[in-house]
């Protein structure tokens, strides 16, 4: 226990040592009481460790090491824990680790459609009521779009479905799909405001029952049809309009190119398909991952460059109409989205237990810093289905045009 104890204090003084160089205040107490500071001043920081474990996670500190030992409660902080991490996160956290030969050896080998539906379930299929209290009535969990000071959260997920459907041109009686449907919020929308008949798909059950419920209540249930389905299977139906809003993210590089072929020939000539993505702006070494990602939050999950994005759709045959980052408005959302978990959370513990809660609350914080230092965008890339015979100027619209009045 001694020699534990003494490489406990070794760790302990060398991290503070680290942070005392980047004049991070802070105080750290240990399992036995022992406080450990960065400076005499005023310490508004405090990291209280409640298991020796703890200790290992700064033989060298890293997003996953600190962030799976708050998962798995080795710590506390008093204080904000978004304010430290934005403190600490840039000066000593490299968030990329080597992979490990597990990693690369179970991508040779896994089923990607039964991988993907594991995945899907695997974030998911948490309660439907954990997400309501901190997506709020929209259950948007994606970027909102806030057009002022004074937009709340709800009001953000409005505008942006409604961004989403004025670009997507949508017209009563066209049929939607909607790939990645989450708990339906975007079809009744579309539906409800549109007048479309949309088709959505989901890999997650939990979804798919939450959904029908929310178009019953809504009385839209001959309007819209949810299936569980991998976008894989949708066979030969043809859609006059495609959105895919925060699932894409889930494809992956090596897929990327098959989801747009697929997506094509689903689409009718003419026709429009919206991408709404986080996109990463950051180089990642060969072999490297984000290993908390892949671990805890998004297993399969992976961001692409929005340069190779657009290469890959019009390799497929797309063609880019507009492309609008809207990274800024997600700093807000994923501030919302935190203030309501750290609102709730009491209640949300009678929902998930601790270590779920910790999962997703590190992992907004680590996102609204990653969109914070410019790190991660997220793009709404409308792209069009070239008619070469028709040169009607119907889809290439703009709102910079003083006399456009047809997306107002």
């Amino acid at each position: 226990m001694k020699a534990l104890v003494k490489k406990e204090s070794f760790f302990l003084k060398k991290f503070i040592q680290t942070l005392n160089q980047e004049m991070i205040p802070l105080e750290i107490i240990d399992t036995n009481g022992n406080k450990y500071s960065t400076t005499q001043e005023e310490i508004k920081h405090k990291i209280l460790i409640k298991d020796q474990k703890f200790f290992k996670a700064l033989i060298s500190p890293n997003a996953f090491s600190l962030g799976e030992a708050y998962i798995k409660g080795y710590f506390d902080i008093s204080g904000s824990i978004k304010e430290l991490y934005e403190l600490v996160c840039d000066k000593i956290l490299n968030k990329d680790q080597r992979k490990g030969v597990r990693t690369v050896f179970s991508k040779l080998f896994v089923k990607s459609k039964e991988k993907e539906k594991e995945n899907i379930e695997y974030h998911y299929n948490v309660p439907s009521e954990f997400y309501r209290l901190f997506l709020g009535r929209t259950m948007g969990y994606t970027c909102g779009y806030y057009a002022d000071k004074t937009s709340t959260m709800g009001d953000a997920q409005n505008e942006k479905m409604d961004i989403i459907c004025r670009k997507l041109r949508l017209e009563k009686g066209e049929k939607l799909l909607d790939i990645g449907c989450g708990w339906g919020n975007f079809a009744v929308f579309a539906a409800k405001n549109y007048g479309v008949e949309v088709t959505g798909i989901t890999l997650s059950s939990e979804q798919k029952k939450y959904a029908e419920n929310w178009i019953n209540k809504e009385g839209l249930p001959q309007k819209i049809t949810i299936k569980v389905l991998n976008y894989r299977d949708l066979g030969t139906n043809m859609y006059d309009k495609i959105s895919c809003v925060g699932m894409s993210e889930h494809v992956g590089k090596n897929n990327m190119m098959n989801f747009y072929e697929i997506v094509y020939k689903s689409l009718k000539k003419g026709g429009l398909f919206m991408q709404h993505t986080i996109t990463t702006n950051t180089f990642r070494k060969k072999g490297r991952e984000n290993s908390f990602l892949d671990k805890y939050m998004f297993p399969g999950g992976e961001l692409m460059f929005e340069h190779d994005l657009v290469k890959l759709a019009a390799s497929s045959g797309f063609e880019l109409l507009n492309a609008e980052n809207f990274r800024t408005h997600y700093i807000k959302t994923l501030n919302d989205w935190i203030m309501r978990m750290e609102k709730s959370k009491d209640t949300l513990l009678k929902i998930v237990t601790d270590n779920v809660y910790r999962i997703y609350h590190i992992f907004f914080i680590g996102s609204l810093i990653s969109f914070k230092s410019n790190e991660i965008s997220i793009f709404q890339n409308l792209f069009y289905k070239t008619e070469p015979d028709n040169c009607s100027t119907n889809a290439f619209l703009t709102p910079y045009s003083r006399k456009e009045t047809r997306i107002a």
